[in-house]
């Protein structure tokens, strides 16, 4: 399943309005000020609250590490946020990072994060999927559009 042998699935908490942004294909890129430690090819779309749900996931088409100042000018057009949500949310960091979205799966039917495994909490900036849940989201993710299908 994974095009990237080794690569990981990571889960990250984003705020409901950029969340649906991923989701719909307006945002295309996930600002960050910590790059992941691991090689990750999917990124899980946790809405935070109040949501609180995974909406989706979608594949990362890059990662680019760089001041602030340089992903702004970069990717300022496709980054759902103004200028000054942008300068806040880097006030104290010299380094920021964006994660490119590539082809997002979303989920007709949001979930609750519990579903993908009972001990999974919602992470403070991310955290990795084992195999086994995102499996489970992906069977989730297939059996609601399966169903969406069927009902046309």
């Amino acid at each position: 399943m994974a095009s990237n042998p080794g690569a990981r699935v990571a889960l990250l908490p984003i705020r409901p309005r950029f969340a649906r942004s991923i989701m719909s294909g307006e945002k295309k890129v996930e600002f960050r000020k910590v790059r992941f430690r691991s090689n990750v090819s999917r990124v899980v779309v946790y809405a935070s609250s109040p949501i609180k749900r995974v909406l989706g996931y979608f594949h990362v088409a890059n990662i680019h590490e760089a001041p602030p100042a340089e992903l702004w000018a970069r990717y300022a057009q496709v980054g759902g946020l103004d200028r000054d949500e942008f300068l806040a949310y880097y006030a104290s960091s010299g380094e920021g990072v964006a994660i490119g979205i590539g082809e997002v799966r979303s989920l007709p039917d949001p979930l609750p994060l519990d579903t993908l495994g009972s001990l999974l909490r919602v992470p403070q900036s991310f955290a990795y999927l084992t195999d086994e849940a995102f499996q489970k989201l992906v069977e989730c993710l297939e059996a609601q559009h399966k169903g969406e299908s069927s009902t046309k």
